[in-house]
């Protein structure tokens, strides 16, 4: 072995340091070069690479008519977003007048996401233009806080003619955009609103590495996202169209319904409204200009409109009758009134309708006879068959905003007015007529439930059938069914109905004229009513038609009505 002091052992020393010596070197020298040479450049290209999160937006499931016909559907469109936690306050101007609006409105339209988390980009411009487009894309470079972003559009092609069932979607309220982690719209009205959880999918998150120049480096993470489902509702295209069309110029409202498993053919209000503009984030001009609309177009006069039924409330007061213990055979005169308390009550026909049965109040109208009904039940007898049919409650109709109408008693009377329930209360309620209000569709859920003899159902839109739908059955003996759709039927073939006689079709029917107010113009006050059925033997449609200041039933509910049976005459198997 070498000694320490052999040259060669002292030669492989010095080999060693110098190999050391060159490494450390080496790595100090490329240390100072990317530290001092190059250490601005990428200082530079760090700060100015920002990572966004960019949303990838879920397709809303489409909603189909019965018929298979689309009525809510989604169109390709493009919103502006702006990056805010790039975003200085003194872009405000600059980035306002290149998006074309005022420093105010953008000012605002950031605020309104204050509570959106800071590193989520948020809508300032949507729906944009090809034009738009183009115009955005040459001058992206110099406003690197915004970007073009797919979102794609609610979309109704029929407009007005399903605004209140299928309803609209709109941004969330703060409570409702708890439940959200991405700036989804979500179902505000109708279907749209019951039905949210399904037809809302769940958007995906793209986070990318963009440059200063808003020009993308790379994708650091992509999650896909999940669709939401289509539905089918029970609303036929063409019998709604009729509806709509039919009811014309008035205010009011038409309900067509399955009396055998409780959907809903047709559901038109008017005036109506076009949902179209209500999905839209920066419309509140249109949306205070719709709020304030002459005839309330946002009402749904179907399950909102609460009114008193007039003439179409004696089938059931019928039905009480009879329950109480009254026959089918019993006959009261009527001489064109009745005096009760020291008060004339009127019948409609001022000579009078002289001795007639129960069959023959109902096929006539007649307000005397019921008047006597109820002075020989009493209210106290009336309300409990009127509550077994709904009447003061919810229907529990699958669309939000449903008014329960009211069915007023001597108890409720007494809480509301401070006076207590005199017999011309139960005679003018006997009539339909007084403190009691209904909706179109109480009116045609009872139309319904005398029908098919007493079963209670559950209105729906929903295409969808089943036990679920049934309520519960109404204890009446079918002989009492039986009585009261023998005068309904008389009203059709030789009554208030003749109209309706011609088409051949079987039809039960209930005309009604109810008084809004009174005064010396009649007609301008009144409410024209229709309810019925048809066939008469396993019936499949339910109809009930209410047009504000249609003057009598038989003036424009009965017109109505007869061309919605002519539809079903000619169109039965859309109806199964």
């Amino acid at each position: 072995m070498f000694s320490e002091s052999h040259p060669v052992f002292r030669s492989r020393i010095q080999f060693f340091y110098v190999v050391v010596m060159g490494v450390f070197l080496m790595l100090f020298f490329r240390y100072w070069y990317l530290q001092i040479v190059q250490g601005p450049s990428y200082f530079q290209a760090a700060t100015e690479n920002t990572l966004r999160e960019i949303n990838i937006p879920s397709r809303r499931g489409r909603i189909y008519s019965k018929e298979g016909t689309i009525l809510a559907d989604y169109k390709v469109a493009y919103d502006i977003m702006l990056d805010r936690s790039s975003f200085h306050p003194d872009r405000l101007i600059s980035i306002a007048g290149f998006l074309g609006v005022s420093p105010e409105e953008l000012q605002h339209r950031i605020r309104r996401y204050k509570r959106v988390p800071l590193y989520k980009p948020v809508p300032v411009l949507e729906n944009l233009s090809f034009d738009e487009i183009v115009r955005f894309e040459a001058r992206k470079k110099d406003y690197p806080e915004v970007f073009v972003e797919l979102a794609p559009q609610r979309f109704y092609p029929f407009g007005k003619l399903f605004a209140h069932t299928i309803g609209y979607i709109g941004e969330p309220t703060v409570k409702e955009a708890q439940n959200l982690v991405t700036l989804q719209k979500v179902g505000k009205m109708g279907i749209e609103k019951t039905y949210d959880s399904i037809l809302r999918g769940k958007d995906g998150t793209r986070r990318i590495v963009v440059d200063s120049s808003n020009h993308f480096i790379r994708t650091q993470l992509v999650q896909e996202p999940i669709h939401g489902k289509d539905l089918s509702v029970s609303l036929i295209l063409l019998l709604q169209k009729l509806a709509m069309n039919s009811l014309g110029k008035y205010q009011g409202a038409v309900v067509v319904m399955s009396p055998r498993d409780g959907r809903i053919f047709a559901m038109v209000s008017t005036p109506a409204f076009d949902p179209n503009v209500l999905t839209f984030r920066f419309r509140e001009k249109e949306w205070e200009t719709l709020k304030t609309a002459p005839g309330n177009p946002m009402l749904n006069r179907a399950i909102q409109g609460a009114y008193p039924p007039g003439s179409t409330f004696k089938p059931l007061v019928a039905l009480a009758g009879l329950n109480a213990g009254l026959s089918p055979r019993t006959r009261f005169t009527c001489t064109g009134g009745l005096e009760v308390g020291g008060r004339t009550f009127l019948c409609w026909k001022k000579e009078g309708h002289g001795s007639l049965s129960l069959t023959g109040a109902i096929a006539h109208s007649c307000n005397v006879y019921f008047y006597h009904v109820g002075l020989q039940i009493g209210i106290d007898k009336l309300l409990p068959v009127a509550r077994e049919f709904g009447i003061g409650t919810k229907t529990g109709i699958d669309i939000p905003g449903e008014r329960k109408g009211l069915l007023p008693s001597p108890e409720w009377k007494r809480n509301k007015t401070g006076r207590p329930w005199f017999p011309g209360d139960t005679l003018n309620t006997c009539i339909g007529q007084g403190y009691l209000l209904m909706t179109p569709l109480q009116a045609a859920l009872l139309t319904a439930s005398i029908a098919n003899d007493g079963k209670l159902l559950t209105p729906h839109l929903i295409n969808k059938t089943g036990e679920k739908w049934t309520r519960g059955k109404i204890d009446l003996p079918p002989g009492d069914f039986k009585a009261v759709k023998r005068g309904m039927r008389m009203m059709v073939t030789g009554g208030t109905g003749m109209a309706l006689s011609g088409l051949g079709l079987p039809i039960c029917g209930k005309t009604g004229t109810a008084q809004t107010v009174s005064g010396a113009d009649r007609k301008a006050l009144e409410l024209s009513w229709f309810i019925g059925f048809a066939p008469v033997r396993n019936p499949e449609i339910a109809i009930a038609v209410i047009a504000e200041k249609g003057g009598h039933g038989t003036d424009t509910a009965v017109p109505i009505a007869s061309k919605l049976f002519k539809f079903f005459i000619d169109n039965g198997e859309k109806f199964r």
